[in-house]
């Protein structure tokens, strides 16, 4: 299929979907709603609180889970369960004071000893975020205080306790089967039994919650819908309060009254994961990853793909990170033919066949396989349910995979994407380049040394074509007239405690 064909087939499905959604648009619930009914485009598939990950997911655990530190909408850190905390100059110190008079839903008490618990089983469980703890120890200073001491320096440990790393669970669900299906928290809300795995989950307002300001609604609805056009009916049906959706679909919802909420956070490419040709001995050779950066015409998949929304880019790293280089972004300019001579001089002029999961956009899917098969690589598409692509991405059965991804700061993009016990390096690649740069940081914390670090390792992991990033993406996310939001910085969805009843 070619780009011109991609780009009327992207027209189609904006026309399909404003028909299929036709009709007045009327708030998921009356003026000064008690419900609050979100579309999310991924499950949670265990309760476990060690199993938080940022992004989509985090919003199912701030529901029935308290976390120590509160991250505010513009990213900064506000008290939670901890009242105070300090760190040490060098970065390997937390100490931490803890709220007293909190409940779990079991009726037990929060304190130091449960606290330590919760972050042992977190350093322990090997959770997707577990990597930027690992090694840590968890002291007891007294009923309520406790110090965390790292194995090596983390400049962003604060982000990682105010966003996946310590949600608190009652002590006696911490680490147990049962709470892979129900948890048990001391959050804002309650689980319900009117859930349906995999369908949706509900949550009802905790009556003995200690911060009555955090409970907006009586109840919150999240229902599973992967499809973006199925979040688009819902919307403007009336089914649900926020969904976010893309830009085939964004000027239908706007045309229907629905508030747009946008803001940057996610970049968009190609992930080359097998560098040391573990899976594919092609993607080993840096010429092979060069040329399929070269292959693609990333200014023509902005216009057809993302209708012009975006900003091109070759590097993972954003503008506000202290990383970004600017040179970076025009090393790969579009040139197949220069794709074919790096291929040539690899020894792959005959190509080879790439193999990833079937990414759920369909003129993406075509577009990337046209560009691809032009320079005489096949690119293959491993079907996998919509809803099951992310568990597919992260699997490790595939040498590469199309994904987008936050751009938080310099180290928590480091430690996600390129360390390598990150969570998104899946095959634990690295560089002495990147080995020196990571114990650099250890040795010297300081924001200075992290930023100069860091804009190194930007420059090799961008030459050495580990990534193939397209463009950085807007956040196109819809509310009802009967919700208010305020955007989460750097995370793809909003923080489940932003929403509050507009009153309309």
């Amino acid at each position: 299929m070619n780009l011109r064909k991609i780009l009327r087939a992207a027209v189609t499905i904006v026309a399909s979907s404003a028909l299929i959604a036709s009709g007045a648009v009327a708030p998921a619930n009356a003026a000064k709603q008690t419900t609050l009914t979100l579309a999310s485009v991924i499950n949670v598939n265990s309760w476990d609180p060690s199993q938080a990950d940022i992004g989509h997911g985090i919003v199912f655990y701030q529901g029935v889970y308290d976390n120590l530190i509160l991250r505010a909408p513009d990213g900064s850190f506000k008290p939670n369960l901890a009242t105070k905390w300090t760190v040490n100059s060098g970065a390997t110190e937390v100490t931490l004071d803890l709220r007293k008079g909190v409940t779990f839903t079991d009726g037990s008490k929060f304190d130091a000893e449960v606290a330590k618990k919760n972050l042992d089983h977190f350093i322990s469980a090997n959770g997707p975020q577990a990597a930027n703890m690992a090694g840590a120890k968890v002291a007891v200073v007294d009923a309520d205080t406790i110090k965390i001491t790292l194995s090596t320096p983390n400049p962003d440990i604060i982000y990682y306790l105010a966003t996946t790393n310590s949600f608190m669970a009652a002590s006696s669900a911490v680490g147990t089967t049962g709470i892979k299906t129900k948890p048990v928290g001391s959050g804002p809300y309650l689980y319900d039994s009117s859930s349906v795995p995999g369908s949706q989950v509900v949550f009802v307002a905790n009556p003995k919650y200690w911060d009555k300001a955090k409970v907006k609604f009586q109840k919150i609805v999240v229902k599973i819908m992967p499809d973006v056009t199925a979040r688009l009916n819902a919307i403007m049906s009336g089914q649900v309060d926020g969904a976010l959706l893309d830009v085939k679909t964004s000027a239908t919802a706007k045309s229907r009254g629905l508030k747009l909420n946008q803001y940057n956070v996610d970049w968009q490419g190609l992930f080359l994961f097998d560098r040391n040709g573990k899976i594919n001995k092609a993607l080993k050779d840096v010429r092979v990853r060069q040329a399929i950066a070269h292959a693609i015409d990333r200014a023509a998949l902005l216009k057809s793909i993302q209708g012009g929304y975006g900003e091109l880019t070759t590097q993972i790293f954003s503008k506000a990170s202290g990383a970004y280089d600017a040179s970076l972004d025009k090393m790969y300019q579009y040139d197949p033919t220069k794709a074919k001579q790096l291929l040539n001089s690899a020894g792959y002029a005959n190509g080879f066949t790439l193999t990833m999961p079937a990414w759920p956009d369909a003129a993406m899917r075509a577009a990337l396989s046209d560009y691809l098969k032009a320079v005489n690589i096949n690119l293959v598409w491993d079907n996998v349910p919509a809803v099951e692509y992310r568990n597919a991405f992260l699997s490790g059965k595939y040498e590469a995979g199309l994904f987008q991804l936050f751009q938080g700061t310099a180290w928590v993009n480091f430690n996600l994407a390129v360390a390598p016990n990150g969570p998104r390096n899946i095959f634990k690649s690295t560089t002495s380049l990147i080995n020196n740069a990571y114990k650099n940081v250890l040795a010297d914390p300081s924001a200075a040394n992290v930023k100069q670090q860091m804009t190194t390792v930007n420059r090799e992991v961008v030459k050495a074509a580990w990534f193939v990033p397209f463009y950085r993406l807007p956040q196109l996310y819809y509310t009802s007239k009967g919700v208010t939001v305020k955007p989460q910085a750097q995370n793809a969805t909003p923080y489940l405690y932003n929403y509050a009843p507009s009153g309309k």
